[in-house]
């Protein structure tokens, strides 16, 4: 994952609007026509059987919260609210008791902080309200378990329940045997009738009555799990993923990998055994990991799902720019624990660390063929990755020469199996990224991992825009599989629980886009998981190559354009003030207010702050813009004063703005501080139009900025001085579409994929060549909706794959693509 608070890499600046893979690209036909030649009998490159994989890391409440079942959040006490008064956050006391954090008498070193709950006679109890709520399914036998100890006279039981968060209601109940005076684990089942309707609005709560005080620590409840599994993975995530099919799981992926700081790295050897032993550590995204999923889990993962481990070991480095250098007892200790960790998972049950995986429950090694060394080193400005990768490889390849190593950057001492790449950008960027590997073969050169890729549009969850080019970015790895061994989508899971300010809870959620969302009770695939489901769900052995011919999209400005106003920033911090907006007639239209503050103002990015009459984007933001005015404005004059405070970058000054995601922004010191020009975003993806200029913005000094627009033209001034002019014009954009194919051998398979990113439908005549013989019938499954259509909690399928049947399939048919869809053709044929 990029780091938090350095900058993503964005390809589309640049404009490249490349062609289809394998495609030719011929002036649009009013029809839309396009003409798809497959050639059955001559295979190409073959697909790696480890080319799919999956990927998370502890971020959005991946693990705790999400794929690691346990539904008590701060289980073990070890998470503070106010300070002055000691609170827990997520626990409550209810009835007339007192509830005190305890460091007294800890049942061992890994739970330094115990419950005490005082009793005054009436009872009395604690409450958890779990990850956003407690789930509460009918019929359902949840686990319940804790260690307690009774003092100061308390001879009674505990009653551990489920209980709503309004009213009376008790969803179950179980009573533990009467407390002992010292530490024991009591563990109660708490089955829900059949008439109890699904809710997440409960609690989980432990009572007592009688006087005295009774201690908990390490307190938990489990749902029934995948496999049912004690102490294992959430069902419904499970399935989704065992959907994806996957042949390897990245782990622990990440900036998990590194950590914040040394002391709060990936420990592996404090997130193995018994999870009452595991201390848990802060994590890197803002929220402590309990580590119940540790290590184990991360293996049970791949078990269960029948994916082999790609094993990350941590490389010296972490998230605050810390390193030890090569050639330290710091180092070598490192390069120790990397042996132990491979050990731990693939040795022999007879080794020292393969007998405490056994003791984990996996007699069995796992395979690992993998082993990546860091995360993302290439932000690591001290030059210090070569020499630590060169270190840690050396032992490994002298200890376990069979092992393929990666590396996360450049390396020049030590050559590496496979480099870890890693993409982000708005749709279109991704679209443009998808021929990257088209090169020529370097027999000296490292194979590719893409580690982590993604288009970023939908929030918190991709919409069909950036499903469609993700499935072209995938064709485009899949087509260049000769270079790109593997490849994993990233971030794989996300909770999608928003703010709650009345019980002061942040949202669930950290990156802006992610594959799969889900709340306590709920979960569902975005259309980028659906894309992704048909690939891997529809797999081929070899590539057979294509031609595509297909029109060119074509980009036509709006003919009325109008909206709002804005200002932004990318990879810099930069401050605003004194913005107005004026019509034709010189009447105001705007003026920033200090007084009203930006209540009228919507964010791309996260919040702005309002100080002293300037605005501010967010300090840990790598690109945010904040709009505001009216969405009829048409044509206006905007002027403003704009300070560059630090950053790689300029300014952006938006108008015709209808939302985040569709604006046209002057763009004053883009592409490295270089230069000016003019760009129009539709639905996130953005191009630019119009001359561009050089132009360098420097630090500390506040500019006059004015911008003056009618119609689909603007004019640009810095400092009262003429800087830019430009007219939006219609313009050839991208390919209407993009093609590839696969075969299967094991069944014949002929699987043809499309990808239309047009508004319009694309009539496809598809021709297979030196087949001798193909079976009429076949089926096509069909990804498509509104661009900008997304999948929620709410209406988890609306944007979802549909299957029909293909009859009359011969070596010459047609296929209607519909507009923004994704679609792909199975059929049976067999070579000549």
């Amino acid at each position: 994952m990029p780091k938090k608070n350095n900058l993503l890499t964005e390809f589309s600046r640049a404009v490249l609007l490349l062609a289809a893979i394998h495609s030719t690209v011929f002036s649009a036909k009013a029809d839309l026509d396009a003409t798809l030649d497959i050639d059955a009998g001559h295979p190409g490159n073959a697909i790696p059987p480890i080319f799919c994989g999956l990927m998370t890391e502890e971020i959005n409440h991946s693990y705790d919260g999400g794929l690691f079942a346990e539904l008590v959040q701060n289980r073990t006490f070890q998470d503070r609210g106010n300070s002055s008064t000691g609170s827990l956050v997520h626990w409550s006391l209810f009835g007339s008791g007192k509830m005190v954090p305890d460091q007294s008498d800890p049942v061992n070193t890994a739970l330094p902080v115990s419950l005490r709950l005082d009793l005054s006679g009436s009872g009395a109890g604690v409450a958890n309200d779990g990850y956003w709520g407690i789930p509460v399914w009918p019929n359902t036998v949840y686990t319940a378990s804790f260690y307690a100890k009774a003092g100061h006279g308390f001879a009674g039981s505990v009653v551990a329940g489920l209980v709503a968060d309004q009213g009376n209601v008790v969803f179950s109940k179980a009573e533990t045997q009467p407390i002992s005076n010292e530490w024991k684990k009591y563990t109660v089942k708490l089955t829900t009738l059949s008439n109890v309707l699904p809710t997440s609005k409960a609690r989980f709560v432990l009572s007592a009555g009688g006087t005295g005080s009774v201690w908990f620590s390490m307190v938990s409840l489990f749902p029934p799990t995948y496999q049912d599994t004690p102490g294992g993975l959430r069902r419904d995530l499970m399935t989704m993923l065992a959907g994806l099919h996957p042949a390897f799981i990245r782990l622990p992926g990440g900036n998990y990998v590194e950590g914040g700081s040394f002391a709060t790295r990936f420990n592996w050897k404090e997130m193995i055994g018994q999870a009452d032993h595991r201390p848990g550590h802060m994590g890197c995204w803002g929220y402590r990991s309990s580590d119940g999923f540790g290590l184990p889990e991360y293996l049970l993962w791949c078990k269960q799902l029948r994916a082999e481990p790609v094993l990350a070991v941590f490389a010296g480095y972490t998230l605050d720019a810390q390193h030890i250098d090569a050639g330290t007892p710091e180092m070598a200790q490192y390069a120790e624990e990397a042996l132990q960790e491979i050990e731990y998972v693939s040795g022999p049950p007879t080794s020292e660390w393969g007998r405490r995986r056994a003791a984990d429950g996996f007699p069995e090694p796992f395979p690992l063929h993998y082993v990546e060394i860091g995360n993302e080193d290439g932000f690591d400005s001290s030059g210090s990755y070569d020499g630590r990768f060169a270190e840690i490889a050396t032992a490994i390849r002298k200890r376990y020469p069979s092992l393929k190593l990666i590396a996360t950057a450049q390396v020049t001492t030590v050559k590496p199996d496979l480099v870890d790449d890693h993409y982000y950008s708005n749709p279109q960027g991704i679209i443009d990224t998808a021929n990257r590997y088209d090169k020529p073969v370097d027999p000296s050169a490292p194979l590719s991992f893409v580690g982590e890729w993604a288009s970023q549009e939908g929030s918190p969850t991709p919409d069909l825009h950036a499903a469609l080019a993700d499935a072209v970015f995938e064709m485009g790895l899949e087509h260049t599989s000769n270079i790109v061994l593997m490849q994993c989508y990233a971030p794989l899971l996300c909770n999608v629980n928003n703010e709650d300010k009345d019980k002061g809870y942040p949202k669930a959620w950290q990156w802006g886009t992610n594959l799969i969302g889900y709340d306590a009770l709920h979960c569902f695939g975005s259309p980028s998981y659906y894309a992704q489901s048909m690939f891997a769900q529809n797999k081929g052995d070899v590539l057979l190559p294509t031609t595509f011919q297909v029109p060119n999209t074509t980009i036509e400005p709006d003919p009325n354009p109008h909206g709002m106003i804005g200002v932004g920033s990318w990879h810099t911090q930069n401050e605003f003030k004194d913005i107005t907006v004026t019509g034709p007639d010189g009447s105001a239209l705007f003026k920033l207010d200090p007084a009203a503050g930006l209540a009228d103002w919507k964010f791309t990015g996260g919040d702005w702050k309002m100080q002293d009459g300037e605005i501010t984007p967010p300090a840990d933001s790598y690109s945010s813009w904040a709009i505001t005015g009216d969405t009829t404005w048409t044509d206006y004059t905007v002027h403003l004063q704009a300070r560059k405070v630090s950053g790689d970058e300029g300014f952006l000054i938006l108008w015709h703005a209808s939302d985040g995601n569709n604006y046209q922004w002057w763009n004053i010191g883009g592409w490295g501080n270089t230069g000016t020009g003019c760009e129009a975003a539709h639905q996130g993806a953005r191009e630019g139009y119009g001359p561009h200029s050089s132009f360098t913005v420097e630090p500390g000094r506040w500019y006059d900025l004015r911008i003056e627009v009618k119609g689909n033209h603007m004019q640009g001034f810095i400092d009262g001085n003429p800087v830019t002019e430009s007219d939006m014009e219609s313009h050839p954009g991208g390919p209407a579409a993009y093609a590839s194919a696969t075969y299967l051998k094991q069944d014949h398979s002929v699987i043809v994929k499309l990808v239309n990113v047009g508004h319009d439908p694309i009539n496809t005549a598809i021709h297979i060549n030196d087949a001798a013989h193909i079976d009429p019938n076949g089926q096509a499954t069909v990804l498509t909706g509104s661009l900008d259509a997304i999948n929620t909690i709410e209406n988890p399928a609306n944007v979802t794959p549909t299957v029909e049947k293909i009859t009359s399939v011969a070596d010459s048919f047609t296929q209607a693509l519909p507009p923004y869809s994704f679609t792909l053709i199975k059929l049976t044929a067999w070579p000549k």
